[in-house]
């Protein structure tokens, strides 16, 4: 016979709330780095743009 798994006392349980810990530690980290990649693209785009600017300042002056 097999033994019946009671899923409220697995709830509850120590090994529960790790392994919930962790499953929200790994969402964080991966959102944190989802953000640091976007901030890059963002600086890198923001030096695009200054560079740029300041070629055509330097084309309007005469």
């Amino acid at each position: 016979m097999i033994a019946t798994f009671d899923i409220e006392t697995a709830k509850h349980s120590a090994t529960y709330r790790a392994a919930g810990l962790a499953l929200l530690t790994h969402q964080v980290v991966h959102h944190i780095e989802l953000t640091d990649a976007a901030g890059e693209k963002v600086e890198q785009a923001l030096a695009r743009l200054a560079e740029a600017n300041a070629r055509a300042d330097g084309r309007a002056q005469p």
